[in-house]
């Protein structure tokens, strides 16, 4: 994005963001369980991840990831902590954070969790 990137503008795209991996997260639920979809559509959006029941769809996971990311970014927003690496806080670029509103991290510290994840499974 060549201009100046404005609060209001990361607000609107991380609120956009959030809304569209909470309705691929249910459209994915939907196609395997439909019960269990209506089930956490009535709950607060932000309580579908860490719903007990969806333990046994594994295939979810990628979803559950990326609605976790996407629940944790838009907390920092309501603490007025976004925008802030979750491990340093060091500030993240608009530009970083336009690429990808729900970013937890900064760049050197996102190597080090990956590596730390990546090493969880070496032996």
């Amino acid at each position: 994005m060549s201009s100046i990137i404005t609060e209001s503008q990361l607000e609107a795209r991380l609120l956009a963001v959030v809304e569209q991996r909470r309705q691929l997260f249910l459209q994915a639920l939907l196609g395997l369980d439909a019960p269990l979809a209506a089930e956490l559509h009535r709950l607060p959006a932000d309580e579908w991840a860490d719903y007990p029941s969806l333990a046994a769809y594994p295939q979810l996971q990628p979803q559950l990831t990326a609605l976790k990311q996407a629940d944790a970014a838009l907390c920092q927003w309501q603490l007025g902590l976004y925008g802030l690496c979750s491990d340093c806080e060091a500030e993240l670029s608009p530009e970083q954070l336009w690429d990808n509103p729900c970013r937890q991290r900064c760049d050197p510290c996102e190597e080090k969790f990956r590596k730390a994840q990546h090493g969880a499974w070496e032996l």
